[in-house]
């Protein structure tokens, strides 16, 4: 049984009872879930929260209890409790006879950014995709010194009705998200918007983040094949198809690397070049780097992957041929390579 409807904000009159006043707005969460949106941050803070037990025991003798153990000086349908600073609580009202009839958790609106890691210019909750096809996940940082949980999700899209289904996954630090109405082959005109409330204690925080599909698509690594002397650039199997309507674009450099733990493809410096042919000529000696972009958005760039041509006997006796290389000392070079 709920004690507001969801997603109604009440605003009382600014009244008081004794040197104490009313909260002057709060707004139901979810089912037997009240938030006080108020400032409560300062010390000693006090206000006081309206209660209803419900609808149908109007007029009766009711009993309240706290946590479901301190009973209140309070009788009655309606009544007030204290809530001070961010000490919120589970109230459960019952009869006469000890019998429970309802209960109301009230939590309070915390207006600082402290449950999960990130900051404003940056962000707090990251959400990701590798291709059109309307799934997407989304993911946050705990911070350590707090004891978190996601109290609620709500994702709509911002003007048109949509069906967005969401999963908690069991770590409660991302969720998995499919837009079973969402068509990879028209122009996506609105935004999704997403909500997560997270709980520490009595502490409500609020994070909202908005978006398109096309905002957060980001491919997979790019395969790289060999092909004679030539590298073969593949779109990752996950992609969007057809490959000719969801075009990728390539960022390639070349660096060289001695050993295979070395080969960080995000730490070398080195010239990038931009190509959406998915050709690349081999050069022995020097290692290549690939990532992958939507060729029709900013979106961001996939993960690099890297080829490193490995020189046999035969190939290694070509290229001296060819360019009059001490073959005894180019051998042990390739092999350091």
């Amino acid at each position: 049984m709920n004690f507001l409807v969801i997603g109604v904000l009440v605003v009382l009159q600014d009244a008081a009872v004794g040197s104490i006043k009313v909260v002057e707005s709060y707004w139901t969460l979810k089912a037997n879930e009240l938030v006080v949106d108020e400032d409560m941050s300062k010390y000693g803070s006090k206000v006081l929260v309206p209660l209803v037990c419900g609808e149908a025991f109007e007029g009766q003798n009711i009993i309240w209890k706290r946590e479901n153990k301190e009973e209140l000086p309070l009788h009655g349908n309606r009544v007030f409790v204290i809530l001070e600073e961010r000490q919120g609580g589970t109230y459960t009202c019952y009869n006469t006879e000890g019998n429970y009839l309802n209960h109301t958790l009230v939590l309070v609106h915390w207006r600082y950014k402290k449950i999960i890691k990130g900051t404003p210019q940056k962000g707090y909750i990251h959400c990701s995709t590798n291709n059109y096809s309307g799934f997407f996940q989304c993911f946050w940082t705990w911070d350590e010194t707090r004891a978190g949980k996601v109290e609620f999700v709500q994702i709509t899209r911002s003007h048109t009705v949509g069906n967005i289904s969401c999963r908690l996954e069991p770590s409660e630090s991302s969720i998995t998200c499919q837009d079973h109405a969402y068509c990879p082959y028209a122009e996506e005109m609105d935004h999704i918007n997403l909500t997560i409330y997270f709980r520490s204690n009595y502490i409500i925080e609020t994070y909202n983040l908005q978006f398109q599909i096309s905002d957060i698509v980001k491919p997979d690594m790019v395969h790289i094949k060999k092909k004679n002397n030539i590298l073969e650039l593949q779109y990752p199997e996950s992609w969007s198809t057809p490959f000719s309507y969801f075009p990728l674009r390539f960022q390639v450099k070349e660096i060289r690397c001695r050993r295979k733990r070395n080969c960080d493809c995000s730490k070398r410096r080195s010239k990038v070049g931009l190509t959406q042919k998915q050709q690349w000529p081999l050069k022995y000696g020097v290692t290549v780097c690939v990532r992958a972009q939507d060729g029709l958005t900013n979106s961001p760039w996939g993960e690099w992957n890297w080829y490193k041509p490995q020189m046999t006997a035969q190939d290694t006796q070509g290229y001296c041929h060819r360019s009059g290389c001490n073959m005894k000392k180019w051998m042990g070079h390739a092999k350091e390579l």
